[in-house]
């Protein structure tokens, strides 16, 4: 019998997007989205997840005409995570966007990097959109320094804005736009 071949949409070097499948709805990610350590800054984990629920999230952006869902995977064919392209408006040509690493011990380094770069590269280059935006919590720093080192601009700050184990926290939001983002990556285009 042969290996079943790769299913992939987007690919880098450490990580690849692949559309998020039914299958995928396992117990893994139950315990991902359960896992208060691993969402305690994320908006996801405010309330406990069960497989109805995860499956009512999967219809919905599934069906939706302003949602992109894909699963992560790293270069073993691991399911290590989910990202995000949402809020698409497509007067205005713009989205916002969203991601969890939820097997870190399968996650190469630099993996949230990467994704987000090639979600970038897809929001700009495939879906023909203007800027792309985020808000993440101060609490979160590996979002906050990715965001950075990916090309997102910091837009702003709210205070109180998030809340999480009895205190609220600032939370910054990032942007990026076609025109910033090729002046950034002018290299990948200058081959």
């Amino acid at each position: 019998m042969k290996p079943r071949k790769r299913l992939s949409f987007l690919n880098g070097k450490k990580v690849y997007l692949r559309p998020f499948l039914k299958t995928d709805l396992s117990k893994s990610y139950l315990n991902w989205i359960n896992d208060y350590h691993n969402t305690s800054f994320l908006e996801a984990g405010k309330f406990p997840v069960s497989e109805y629920e995860l499956s009512v999230y999967y219809k919905k952006n599934i069906d939706s005409k302003n949602s992109i869902f894909f699963a992560i995977c790293n270069n073993k064919n691991k399911h290590i995570g989910n990202a995000l392209i949402n809020n698409i408006d497509w007067v205005n040509r713009r989205c916002s966007y969203g991601r969890l690493i939820g097997d870190t011990k399968n996650s190469p380094a630099g993996a949230g990097t990467e994704v987000l770069q090639l979600l970038q590269r897809y929001v700009f280059f495939v879906l023909n959109l203007n800027t792309m935006w985020t808000a993440v919590c101060s609490k979160n720093y590996s979002s906050i320094k990715s965001n950075i080192k990916s090309g997102m601009k910091r837009c702003g700050n709210i205070n109180d804005f998030f809340y999480r184990d009895n205190k609220y926290y600032e939370c910054t939001f990032f942007y990026i736009n076609r025109k910033q983002y090729l002046q950034n990556n002018q290299s990948l285009f200058n081959k």
